[in-house]
């Protein structure tokens, strides 16, 4: 029998007595097409049908789609949330059986590799004892049959393709926009005549919150004379006035009563701005020694009446405007509160869809914190410029469009949308009309700003000459419609949610939506594209190809010696170094850079062939000669017979 043979009568020995299910087994060449064909595109890329000695499929319909294919050098398996391996029979160094379980398949078998690298094998659908028994015959095998390899190099194909999850992007920026649109909604008071006094009470509301206590504001609700907001429990009215005075004296109606009184019969607390509190309590006092503040006689409660804001009069009006420092500090701390909950939730999606994918655990937490470090910091800057345009008056100038999108929209589809995002009772008809184009102004500036921010690393690398004009244009396309889908996912989602679960199944539902209308558009875009658009990273790979090739006949490199090759840089291979590849000068010499070292690390493992002496070739010479010689006496005799 030949080495292929061979191998699959150790096949044979071990294969059922591998798997719980027989019929799930196939030796040899008796491998129905399908299964195998499924294999090779779920978990057996790159794989040589010919050299197949076993499969044991373990998915749950017979598909093909998981389980271990075995070939006469190598073995490929797949198991449920983790990635595709492939192992070589001799690149084992030593095997191990840990006994966790009861059942043979409940045991762990690891592996440990010449490279000092070991991977620890946990499928519960294959029995540890006959794999490892069977491994270890096969790498037996090879070393008592070693010869040199005379199996000539064919193409391997190298690919490469930038890992992305526009879900999890989608996700983490929908969020975010979610958050800053309904700031937006709520800060389009600031533009009113008395503008400062409404910064004034979502100041302080954040001050407080940032200072421990529990803050909200409650006078979106428009209740006549209510308290603006909500403390620890202590209902507030804000009044920021010019005067300390004037604070006090619009707590009065025109015929002198006091307007703010509580429920217990007792007054509201006033809140001034902290420059004006003291003018604020002697006006307080007037107005109690006049027996103007029903239940309160005493002047001295003034004290605990009028409470001192966080910030003066002038800070209030400078909130309210565009450029100044109290402006964008206080965009800036919304937009560190926004940019966490950003963070965290791109992070834990990216990190869960890693995981599921695959991924090593380590690996998955670095791409999850990078992710969410691009979300979060661009969920930050967003924050902080949309605001600002805002305050500068593109809301104003937005108007009209989004007014004209409402009337097409309509009163009862306007209703839906505004509903599902504000607080308090629901409104209706016009009102819900003129809420929804207020809505739709802040999304249209906060998405209009994350499409920019997001695309800022691609315009720094075109200026770089990272990456081609017609890359940028797929990557700008492909991250305004990741944008916009999350966006619309997340209204659509927001909607639903909250007609289920009003509160928490608005931004559950929300943020279902962006996830699932985010990664879809991002998907497609960059299908569609991809069409007619060739990547930078694919012309890259092109050139690192076609200098593997020469570098392979240079080195007299064999099929497995190839594949391996190709592994090790698939695994290492980056965006970061096709676009310094992209702007290298020499892209064929940076390419042999990266190639010449993994190719050397492979071809020093060949055995070693000492230097032939003289004496050598000259007796291999003469024992040539000789047989020739016999030969050709041989066939003279045969002639002359």
């Amino acid at each position: 029998m030949g080495a292929r043979e061979d191998k699959i009568s150790i096949m044979d020995k071990y294969l059922k007595k591998m798997s719980n299910y027989e019929s799930s087994c196939y030796i040899g060449g008796y491998i129905p097409s399908n299964k195998i064909d499924n294999a090779i595109k779920k978990f057996a890329n790159g794989l040589d049908k010919e050299t197949v000695i076993g499969f044991y499929d373990t998915s749950i319909l017979g598909s093909g789609k998981s389980g271990y294919i075995f070939t006469d050098t190598k073995f490929y398996y797949s198991q449920t949330f983790e990635k595709p391996k492939k192992v070589w029979y001799d690149d084992i160094k030593s095997l191990k059986i840990n006994y966790d379980g009861k059942k043979d398949s409940d045991h762990k078998l690891e592996m440990t590799f010449y490279d000092e690298t070991s991977l620890i094998l946990e499928d519960t659908f294959i029995n540890k004892t006959p794999l490892i028994d069977f491994l270890n015959e096969i790498i037996k095998y090879e070393k008592n049959n070693q010869r040199s390899s005379t199996t000539e190099f064919s193409d391997k194909d190298i690919k490469y393709k930038e890992k992305s999850n526009s879900g999890a992007v989608a996700g983490g920026v929908s969020a975010a926009s979610y958050s800053q649109t309904n700031k937006l909604y709520d800060e389009e008071k600031f533009h009113a005549k008395q503008g400062h006094g409404f910064s004034a009470e979502r100041a302080n509301t954040l001050y407080d919150k940032l200072t421990g206590h529990d803050a909200k504001i409650v006078g979106d609700d428009n209740v006549k004379n209510g308290a603006d907001r909500l403390v620890d429990g202590v209902q507030i009215q804000s009044k920021y006035c010019r005067t300390g005075s004037a604070c006090i004296n619009e707590c009065f109606d025109k015929e002198g009563n006091f307007r703010y009184v509580l429920s217990n019969g007792k007054p509201m607390q006033i809140e001034v701005p902290s420059d004006k509190f003291d003018s604020a309590v002697k006006s307080m006092e007037n107005k109690i020694r006049e027996g103007k503040v029903p239940g309160v006689t005493d002047p001295a409660e003034a004290k605990n009446i009028v409470r001192k804001g966080s910030f003066t009069y002038e800070q209030a009006k400078n909130i309210a405007k565009a450029g100044t420092v109290e402006s964008i500090t206080y965009d800036a701390v919304n937009g560190a509160i926004i940019a966490t909950s950003a963070l965290g939730i791109t992070a834990a999606i990216t990190l869960a869809t890693n995981i599921w994918n695959g991924e090593d655990f380590n690996k998955s937490v670095r791409l999850a914190a990078v992710s969410g470090l691009k979300v979060g910091g661009t969920a930050f800057v967003t924050t902080i410029v949309s605001s600002q345009l805002s305050k500068a008056g593109l809301n104003s100038a937005l108007v009209g469009s989004s007014e004209a999108l409402v009337t097409m929209m309509g009163p009862k589809a306007s209703a839906v949308l505004i509903n599902a995002f504000r607080s308090g009772g629901n409104i209706y008809g016009a009102a819900a009309m003129k809420s929804a184009a207020k809505l739709l102004r802040g999304n249209v500036i906060t998405g209009g700003v994350t499409v920019v921010l997001l695309s800022s690393f691609d315009i720094v690398n075109i200026f770089r000459g990272r990456i081609s004009g017609k890359q940028l244009f797929k990557n700008l396309a492909n991250t305004a419609t990741t944008v916009a889908g999350g966006t619309s996912g997340w209204l659509g989602g927001a909607a639903i949610g909250s007609a289920i679960l009003p509160g928490v199944g608005t931004f559950v539902g929300g943020l279902v939506g962006s996830v699932l209308a985010g990664g879809a558009a991002g998907k497609a875009t960059d299908a569609v594209l991809g069409a007619f658009i060739e990547e930078d990273a694919e012309q890259m790979v092109k050139v690192i190809q076609d200098e593997f090739k020469v570098l392979a006949q240079d080195y007299l490199l064999n099929q497995k010696e190839a594949e391996k090759s190709v592994d090790r840089l698939q695994k290492i291979l980056t965006g970061k170094q096709l676009k310094d590849m992209y702007a290298s000068s020499d892209r064929k010499k940076f390419a042999k850079n990266m190639l010449v070292p993994i190719i050397e690390n492979e071809t020093k493992k060949r055995k070693h062939i000492a230097t032939v002496s003289d004496e050598q070739l000259l007796e291999g010479l003469r024992e040539l000669l000789e047989d020739i010689s016999d030969n050709l006496s041989n066939g003279d005799k045969f002639v002359n017979a």
